[in-house]
């Protein structure tokens, strides 16, 4: 199989080249790799062009945001199988060659993804799991247990559903993922087999706000008639969830007023539901200070 990684890229020269590193040392040498660089104004470009001769394709330019860089990569690319790793992120030397396997190993799946170590650096990380799941249990938890970096899945994919939406900023793979869980047919393979790095200047830390204002516009647009009558009945649910955890999101980051909003839209879109979480989450706080003063 000839397996296509694009790696998007902005401003990230300080990591970017254990990047390409990371991918250009796989064990598996029939590999396509792509570089989106959104126009930086670092020492990025300079490090692309030291391994342009083993970069299949490679631009520096500006555009819409990581989607528009991710689809990009996807229209250059030819592979059999399909994934990216972000300019922060490492890939280990065997996540090609274990993921071929597994396709060969499983033909009726489409996407296969597992888990992650994560951190500051290499020095300093902790396993970070993937977990079985599907589209309802995801759409009714929020929780989409499918690490980025351990995810790759074959092209018919984006044939069948296209690409990544360019209105999310920090939703784009969390969104993606959803869409592909809901169509297609997923696999979950323990086992680490890439790395994502943490830092004070990551998407996931510096633009964490945002989650709560595309987590509330995705739901709203999904249950506006873009579902399935299936999954009508999970709405309220689903909702009360959605607004919890935008509170709790607002909450951490200081947002008083709107932590108060969206704890009062979740009572509204189902009383009972609320409530009920409430109660759960008061006893599992009961429950971990009873096992820290045992501890103690």
């Amino acid at each position: 199989m000839l397996v296509s990684i694009i790696t998007p890229s902005f401003n990230q020269g300080q990591y970017l080249e254990e990047t390409i590193l990371s991918v250009l040392n796989q064990e598996y040498s029939n590999l396509e790799y792509i570089v989106i660089d959104g126009g930086s104004s670092d020492d990025s470009k300079k490090i692309i062009m030291k391994y342009a001769d083993r970069i299949s394709y490679w631009v520096s330019e500006p555009d819409l945001g990581q989607a528009d860089a991710i689809n990009k990569g996807f229209r250059q690319s030819k592979g059999d199988l399909i994934c990216w790793i972000n300019s922060d992120d490492l890939l280990y030397y065997d996540f090609v060659s274990t993921r071929v396997k597994q396709f060969c190993d499983n033909p009726d799946v489409d996407f296969i993804y597992g888990d992650i170590e994560q951190g500051k650096d290499q020095n300093q990380k902790f396993l970070r799991k993937g977990s079985k799941s599907d589209f309802k249990k995801m759409l009714l938890t929020l929780q989409v247990p499918i690490p980025q970096q351990s995810s790759i899945w074959r092209r018919k994919i984006i044939e069948k559903i296209g690409y990544l939406d360019t209105q999310w900023q920090v939703l784009l793979d969390w969104e993606y993922f959803m869409r592909i869980s809901q169509k297609c047919r997923i696999l979950y393979k323990p086992g680490p087999v890439a790395f994502f790095r943490n830092h004070e200047k990551s998407k996931s830390v510096v633009e964490s706000k945002k989650w709560a204002l595309e987590l509330e516009k995705y739901y709203n647009t999904l249950f506006s008639g873009f579902l399935p009558n299936e999954y009508m009945p999970l709405k309220s649910k689903a909702l009360t969830e959605m607004y919890i955890e935008c509170a709790k999101i607002c909450e951490a980051t200081s947002d008083k007023e709107s932590m108060l909003k969206y704890y009062s839209l979740a009572k509204s879109s189902n009383v009972y539901f609320y409530r009920k979480r409430f109660v759960i989450n008061f006893l599992r706080k009961q429950r971990h200070h009873l096992a820290q003063l045992l501890d103690g």
